[in-house]
């Protein structure tokens, strides 16, 4: 592991002007083309579950699921084409009709897991070590500085997440609201060099981002990250802003923003802010959400509660690195443990204990 409290981030001396390709995208391309999602065939089902009733019969604890425990003979095909839309396309897909209902909590979970090993290594989502992230409204308090936003009903800013690739699988829809949002953050940055190029720089400087409590050994509370980075012919966006503002609050001896770096926040924003970019995106019970986080926004509207406890908003979240995943700088080891594909990104503390628990607490 790189040595990363001796690590300087260094603006680029070739910073891009446009990014290209089927990574830039507007909200209304994707509602004009619907490629992106896809419904799974009743063949496809029963592999699913015959995949996950043979991990079953191992014994095994669920953490410890492997590919090799979740054998796929006709679907993995289909997970290469959507590793390679993940990976070098428009960066996200929707994947519908896994019957969760009739499955039931451990069985949905088994084959969200078995999908997610096909996919790369599960990652910690919590200094519990959580492989499985339950998004629940907890009735926590955000203003609490331990508090992450998906634990409250609450909107959640545009943002991205530690890891390469987040996946949301629904297990309950909200009474009202919790839709989600994604955006391209390629487009946004586009936009950006469009309006004022003169803001292009801030954009590649640290920002000092609070890790909301979850500290590994020998760090600081906060990491260092620009909201993008380009290296090896790749633009990779980290972006959360509620936490980047509540480490200036928090920690007096965090470098201090400049005045470009908070411009060039707020011309994201409101780039972001104006709709064209955005895709919304509405689940239903079974959809799984599978995004590429290097080149994607997402985000989510309030929500109001069912008041039944079993029929509340429930997501289950994976944080995954791919095998395939592209190249990084060094300095994302501060907040991603490692830069090594497939072996990086999530949350590890003193006395992380991966697991996977069924239980949302």
């Amino acid at each position: 592991m790189p040595n990363v409290m001796n690590m300087q981030i260094k603006v680029p001396a070739d910073i891009p002007m446009q990014i290209s390709g089927s990574s830039v995208w507007t909200g209304a391309e994707m509602q004009h083309d619907q490629s992106w999602k896809m419904e799974w065939t009743p063949n496809q089902i029963a592999e699913l579950n015959k995949a996950a009733q043979h991990f079953l019969s191992l014994g095994k604890p669920l953490e410890q699921i492997t590919k090799d425990d979740f054998p796929l003979p006709t679907i993995h095909t289909l997970i290469k084409e959507i590793l390679k839309e993940l990976l070098d396309g428009r960066g996200f897909v929707l994947l519908r009709g896994i019957p969760v209902q009739e499955l039931g909590i451990k069985l949905a979970s088994v084959i969200y897991l078995g999908l997610g090993c096909h996919l790369g290594s599960l990652r910690s989502n919590n200094a519990k070590g959580h492989l499985l992230g339950h998004i629940r409204d907890q009735g926590a308090d955000i203003a609490n500085n331990n508090t992450r936003f998906y634990q409250t009903n609450k909107k959640l800013e545009f943002h991205t997440d530690s890891s390469d690739f987040v996946a949301l699988l629904c297990l309950q829809k909200a009474k009202k609201g919790g839709e989600s949002y994604l955006a391209s953050s390629m487009s946004a940055y586009n936009e950006i060099a469009r309006r004022r190029p003169d803001l292009l720089e801030a954009l590649f400087m640290p920002y000092p981002t609070d890790r909301r409590g979850e500290v590994p050994a020998g760090l600081n509370p906060w990491f260092d990250m620009p909201i993008f980075s380009w290296y090896q012919g790749e633009l990779t966006c980290v972006y959360i802003r509620p936490y980047i503002e509540s480490a200036q609050i928090n920690f007096p001896e965090a470098p201090r923003l400049s005045q470009k770096q908070i411009d060039a926040m707020n011309l994201l924003d409101e780039i972001i802010a104006e709709g064209k970019l955005i895709l919304p995106m509405s689940f239903e019970p079974g959809d799984i959400q599978i995004i590429h986080n290097h080149q994607i926004f997402h985000s989510r509207s309030d929500f109001e509660n069912w008041p039944e406890p079993e029929r509340q908003r429930h997501l289950l979240r994976l944080w995954v690195s791919p095998l395939a995943g592209r190249p990084l700088p060094d300095y994302f080891a501060a907040r991603w443990g490692s830069v090594d594909a497939g072996d990086r990104g999530g949350i590890i503390v003193p006395g992380t204990n991966l697991t996977v628990e069924l239980n949302f607490s």
